[in-house]
């Protein structure tokens, strides 16, 4: 569990919302501007990722400026702006030197921080980013959530839950509430302006620490061709592809960004619950699906027509065979192990 919320001040009299958690060697982890709320992403599977990368690094999120937490009202959110917002931290932390994950429009901020400040950051890995957004808005789906954020929120926070993890997916509808949270429509049309204005080719060749470029084969922000090109660029860039959405191999996936960032102590299991999901009986999976989308033991019990015991039967089941110790480590293995996906 991440420390509390705290605050840091930009030099140009922002404040900054930040938490830390884990120990290790210190990486921060930069999401897109739609999915930053430092606190309420504590009840998202986020919390799922920096908890596994807790086990090996002292995890630093932040919202930037305008995002999250942070303060709402400012008037510049350019990159220089959101090398303020993360300088502040890193100075209230007192850190000379860290790892970078850039995820979607989080790799703007990563890729360029990496290029300004070749001293300061030691890797860089980039999830399903491109250098250049603005090439990745031809699809039918990026034209219509672009429409819906400029004129229908509601529907956007309604469906981009769905768009992301797929419809039936239980967390879906979880998504829109963390992106309600994390900014205001405005700010989001902002923010996307801003990311189709900036092109971070230049600042690549520039780029001086170990990166990894990771990229899923489905996605919605990104192509793989984009993504090669941004290795390609890179001086001794890596590059790994991952069948399907990120829903469905965030496990590999942050194992991946472990092995790379900290070698001697990662291993190709360590980001990820142990059991195997074939252990679930059919009945056991229905209560960890309920479960995973917040039912109480009553609620359960109504729902799949069995007595309050019964479910607390099944739950102690899925506790063992899982290796989970609370609801919240269950909740994880369910999403990592494709068990919400119907």
């Amino acid at each position: 569990m991440h420390r509390g919320v705290q605050f840091a001040t930009t030099e140009d009299g922002v404040r900054i919302a930040y938490t830390v958690s884990g120990s290790g060697p210190p990486l921060f982890w930069l999401p897109h501007f739609l999915a930053s709320n430092v606190q309420l992403e504590w009840e998202f599977p986020q919390q799922y990722v920096y908890g596994w990368l807790g086990e090996h690094f002292t995890v630093v999120r932040f919202d930037c400026r305008g995002l999250g937490l942070s303060d709402r009202e400012v008037e510049d959110i350019s990159l220089e702006a959101r090398f303020r917002d993360l300088r502040a931290v890193v100075r209230k932390l007192d850190l000379d030197r860290f790892a970078l994950v850039g995820i979607e429009g989080g790799g703007n901020l990563a890729a360029s921080y990496a290029a300004a400040y070749p001293d300061c950051v030691s890797h860089l890995a980039l999830v399903n980013w491109t250098a250049r957004f603005r090439d990745e808005q031809n699809g039918g789906r990026q034209r219509a959530l672009g429409m819906l954020l400029d004129q229908d929120w509601d529907m956007l926070a309604e469906n981009i839950g769905g768009v992301a993890f797929g419809y039936d997916h239980p967390v879906a509808a979880g998504y829109g509430r963390l992106v309600r949270a994390s900014v205001t429509q405005p700010m989001a049309r902002r923010y996307g302006a801003e990311l189709m204005r900036e092109d971070l080719f230049p600042a690549l060749e520039q780029v001086r620490a170990q990166t990894l470029v990771l990229q899923s084969q489905v996605d919605f922000y990104s192509s793989e061709e984009s993504a090669r090109a941004v290795a390609a660029i890179i001086p001794d860039a890596r590059m790994r592809t991952f069948e399907g959405g990120l829903a469905t191999h965030i496990q590999r996936l942050v194992a991946s960004i472990v092995e790379f960032v900290e070698p001697a102590v990662a291993d190709s299991e360590s980001a990820a619950p142990a059991a195997s999901a074939t252990t679930l009986t059919v009945r056991e999976i229905e209560v960890l699906t309920l479960l995973v989308q917040g039912l109480s033991n009553r609620e359960m019990a109504d729902q799949l027509t069995l007595s309050p015991r019964t479910v607390e039967r099944h739950l102690e089941n899925v506790y063992r065979k899982t290796g989970a110790r609370n609801r919240a480590e269950a909740t994880a293995y369910a999403f990592t192990h494709g068990l919400l996906n119907g």
